[in-house]
């Protein structure tokens, strides 16, 4: 038998001749993968076969012929700002105490913060200096659907998943032995059970119960704060994909033809194998001497890139209001489509182009950097335009702390609600980091994922006084 599969459209199962005189042996064909695809166009002919290019399913793909256009599709976009003044960015603000740190430090943690050399404060921070009021709401909102979290807090394992995920431990598994070595609970100033530490058991099944879609929604809370405070300014747009790979065996499990994680998919970039699992969109606002994650659309790991670029903008566009001017972006999410759709979005790609292109205007302007000369808007000399795409690389070291600092190449669990929630949780400490340097006055640290990772009470017994006078004990008073 043959079984010809498809993603969309009515599966083929054809009964071969075979099957009746030695014996029924199947055959699959998977038609989204390439070399199957291949296989079954030169060996079938009776398989019908679309002869036209194929194109993806998002939104501005399958418009009708009817359309409006805007005017805006027939003026060249005109940059309002020249030359430098396009990658000139302000400065972060220095807050003083009364800005943000009254009332929730005391001035003595202040000049530690500003006077003391490597000083870069305490874990608390994150928690004291931002509201975390949404998963006490969330958690009300979930609970009156009738989902159960066994007494414990959301807030209070998420508190402890950020601190898991600053340690950089691999799995839960790593917070829950690192609780056995500690005679109290790390974060019992900022949980609203000072005596709760979470086993593996419960941050997993706290964390599987939290839609990925809300801790998503939290990231992009931190995110426009970020553009309210001036710590990001929208002006220049990155983007770029890393690979993240999944909790699972790269090989397909025989019984099931399929991966033992079914969302992910097996990635190959630029000829290397990377294993399966999932390879987001991700946008970053690029701000001279700072940059961060602003937006991210989770895709399997055998993505197409230049449908992955758009889907991501077309998702990010619908919930963005600010005004961005630039993009810029890697040779991998190149096409002619993906130009002119960015130019209609009211961008400038700053695109690197394919080698091999003959039928466009395509040149090399540095060695081994070739881009389409269409694009480039009049105004701009070749040294600016270069100039802009010189910043495409900071995406890569945003990236590389993913990586390198919260050890975040390979998966906990599997799934794609997991991917998500797995990188939201990275951008929302990433964030949290920075509006935290914000606050306290110490724009150096923005950029710092090292910072705020000490403990305010770095050993037992100065958290066992602490919970000694909260329980009514009177320590040091005279009688």
């Amino acid at each position: 038998m043959i079984r010809i599969l498809y993603k969309k459209k009515a599966n083929i199962y054809q009964t071969q001749i075979n099957d009746f005189v030695q014996g029924r042996k199947i055959k699959t064909y998977e038609m989204w993968i390439s070399k199957d695809r291949n296989f079954v166009k030169k060996n079938f002919k009776w398989v019908y076969m679309r002869r036209y290019k194929s194109r993806d399913d998002s939104e501005e793909s399958i418009m009708t012929a009817l359309i409006q256009l805007k005017i805006t599709k027939f003026i060249p976009w005109v940059p309002k700002l020249k030359g430098h003044y396009l990658y000139r960015f302000p400065r972060v603000k220095n807050t003083r105490f009364g800005d943000h740190a009254e009332g929730i430090i005391s001035k003595k943690e202040w000049d530690m913060l500003h006077y003391l050399d490597n000083f870069k404060g305490y874990i608390e921070y994150l928690f004291y200096f931002n509201d975390f009021n949404f998963f006490d709401d969330l958690q009300e909102r979930l609970e009156s659907e009738g989902v159960s979290f066994k007494n414990m807090f959301i807030k209070d394992v998420f508190a402890y998943e950020l601190f898991r995920v600053n340690l950089g431990t691999k799995n839960y598994a790593g917070l829950e032995k690192l609780g056995g070595f500690l005679q109290a609970p790390p974060l019992f100033d900022v949980t609203h059970n000072p005596y709760f530490f979470p086993t593996a058991a419960d941050v997993s099944y706290v964390m599987k119960r939290i839609p990925s879609e809300a801790l998503f929604e939290f990231f992009q809370f931190l995110v426009k704060e970020c553009f309210k405070l001036g710590i990001i300014v929208p002006k220049i747009l990155i983007w770029d994909g890393q690979f993240i790979r999944s909790n699972c065996n790269n090989n397909k499990n025989k019984d099931k033809d399929a991966y033992n994680d079914p969302d992910a998919g097996y990635c190959r970039h630029n000829g290397t194998k990377k294993g399966v699992g999932y390879d987001p969109g991700i946008l970053y606002a690029y701000c001279y001497n700072r940059w961060f994650p602003i937006y991210f659309k989770m895709f399997p790991g055998n993505r197409n890139d230049t449908r992955a670029y758009r889907k991501t903008l077309s998702e990010f566009f619908k919930v963005s209001k600010e005004k961005w001017m630039i993009l810029i972006a890697d040779s991998g999410a190149y096409c002619l489509r993906n130009m002119e759709y960015t130019r209609n979005m009211g961008l400038v790609p700053v695109i690197r182009a394919k080698k091999n292109i003959k039928n466009q205007p395509v040149k090399e302007l540095k060695e081994q950097f070739y881009f389409n000369t269409a694009f480039i808007p009049k105004q701009w000399s070749i040294d600016l335009f270069l100039k802009i795409y010189s910043f495409r690389p900071m995406i890569e070291e945003g990236n590389s702390f993913n990586i390198i600092y919260y050890n975040d190449s390979r998966m906990n669990t599997r799934g794609m609600e997991a991917a998500i929630k797995q990188r939201a949780i990275i951008y929302i400490l990433v964030l949290l980091k920075a509006l935290t340097a914000y606050k306290v006055g110490r724009p150096d640290l923005i950029m710092t994922p090292s910072a705020f990772i000490a403990s305010k009470y770095f050993g037992a017994q100065f958290a066992k006084v602490r919970l000694a006078e909260e329980s009514g004990f009177l320590i040091f008073k005279n009688v």
